[in-house]
């Protein structure tokens, strides 16, 4: 509806998150499961391995403007662990969003309002947001100009700030080493991303938002982890002795240890707890 009758407008956002493909396939779990799930940067995109009690979810994004089909499912199956238990599936997806996602008296939640790439899984937030946003601003019999052009602003801003930190992962990176990569190293980015990488260059600073989805941890481990570091720091820093910080932070270390070593493993806790049915 919001596409073919309503004719609504796309915000493309493919110049800033060129991958816009995909290829998922299940293999069968070999050994115990992780605890986590694992993406790999790869050639034009990155690979997810995501471990299910019973099989391995893994699959390969990328980007059509790099790297072909053919290419992209030869290099999944050639990482993948364990026998394929289903067909690859090449899926397509748009990265942007719905300029109006409330129109009139239709509203587009989910993936009719827009998509923003599987990196940081951020759809089921979205549409949650969206379900969230649309019963505050309920309307009566009418649909009141007011509270849509609010839901419209407030979905934007939900969709531009998860944007930013997806782009971020891509545009932090240190590789240059394939086309793809020296593509979103020195690419165009969002003025609201340029800004918050420039105050945290300057001194190291994160200001976060209330309706942030991920916290200031979240960027610092994406940002440090890529090498990006700032170039002074708090000078709030300075009022803690090193060697208490230090101390603190040992502290800190040993209690984490000690109630980690006190708790089954993953594998142990799914057996214990929820353990797959036979199938």
């Amino acid at each position: 509806l919001i596409d073919g009758a309503m004719q609504s407008e796309f915000v493309d956002w493919h110049h800033y998150l060129p991958c816009d493909r995909a290829i998922a396939v299940q293999t069968k779990l070999a050994g115990a499961p992780d605890p986590f799930t694992r993406s790999t940067a790869d050639d034009a995109g990155w690979r997810w391995r995501i471990p299910l009690q019973t099989r391995l979810g893994n699959g390969h994004v990328y980007s059509s403007d790099f790297m072909e089909q053919d290419e992209a499912l030869q290099k999944l199956l050639a990482g993948v662990e364990g026998e394929p238990v289903t067909q690859p599936l090449p899926l397509k997806f748009r990265t942007g969003h719905r300029k109006a996602f409330w129109d009139k008296n239709c509203v587009a939640i989910g993936l009719a309002g827009g998509f923003i790439e599987p990196l940081e899984s951020t759809s089921i937030h979205l549409t949650q947001m969206g379900i969230q946003r649309l019963v505050n601003l309920w309307p009566g019999r009418g649909c009141n100009r007011s509270e849509i052009a609010q839901y419209n602003a407030l979905m934007t801003a939900d969709y531009e700030r998860l944007r930013d930190f997806i782009v971020l992962h891509y545009n932090a990176t240190e590789r240059e080493d394939t086309e793809f990569w020296r593509y979103v190293k020195h690419m165009a980015i969002p003025d609201s991303l340029a800004a918050k990488l420039e105050i945290f260059r300057s001194n190291g600073r994160l200001i976060p938002s209330p309706e942030d989805l991920f916290t200031p941890h979240s960027w610092l481990a994406v940002m440090l982890g890529q090498g990006l570091y700032p170039q002074n720091y708090d000078v709030l820093v300075d009022r803690v002795p090193a060697q208490a910080l230090l101390k603190n932070m040992q502290m800190l270390r040993m209690s984490v240890a000690k109630t980690a070593g006190s708790m089954p493993t993953h594998e142990e806790f799914i057996r214990r707890y929820c353990q797959a049915s036979a199938a």
